[in-house]
């Protein structure tokens, strides 16, 4: 399978936002939850637009995103993020692609660079927090789409069996940032919680 062309790029890179849509946990779709002066990913696309002029949102619903970014589907079968990162990598301009999800409220654009700059000559850079890895909060290669292909007819879904099939490289110096950069929404009660936090942060 071909991707998209891969143009000159220089010192830039690809961000890919999964942004997928009913969440089993959540019983809504995440990435429309209200947040500041939008919801949840329109917010988030708004601090990636600083970095990156090739940002593509992966989802199986056509959202209403007045910004300049790329919508696109999954190409091989919904499997959860596996898939999302599959297309996201195959429609992708650069050759290096940041990977994230869209429900990462309060990540900081300069988190991102680090993560990137970290990718050296190997196929994946990925964030590991006190032992946790991350691999949603990553930078891959292009060409790591072809090993998504040969993982997913055997039915390996996890992305840590793609982690498994390439050379990456653990990101290990974001351990002594705040936590709540790091929040995932995954539950109503972690929405609530987030909130409070937000709410937090205007009082400063």
């Amino acid at each position: 399978m071909k991707g998209a062309c891969i143009v000159l790029e220089g010192n830039r890179f690809s961000i890919v936002v999964l942004a997928g849509g009913q969440s089993s946990r959540m019983g809504c779709d995440k990435a429309a939850l209200p947040w500041e002066n939008g919801d949840i990913l329109h917010n988030l696309l708004l601090k990636m637009l600083t970095l990156s002029d090739d940002i593509v949102v992966v989802s199986n619903i056509t959202r209403n995103i007045k910004l300049p970014v790329r919508q696109v589907p999954d190409i091989l079968m919904s499997k959860g993020p596996l898939s999302g990162i599959h297309a996201g990598l195959f429609y992708a301009r650069y050759s290096r692609v940041f990977v994230t999800a869209c429900d990462t409220p309060f990540l900081k654009p300069e988190i991102i660079p680090i993560i990137v700059q970290s990718l050296g000559s190997q196929d994946g850079a990925v964030t590991v927090r006190k032992g946790k890895i991350e691999p949603l909060l990553a930078c891959y290669r292009k060409p790591c789409a072809g090993i998504i292909e040969e993982l997913i007819p055997k039915e390996q879904y996890s992305v840590l069996r793609l982690l498994d099939k390439i050379h990456w490289v653990p990101v290990t110096c974001l351990d002594e940032l705040d936590d709540c950069l790091f929040t995932n929404i995954n539950t109503y009660s972690d929405y609530e919680k987030a909130k409070l936090i937000l709410g937090r942060e205007k009082e400063v």
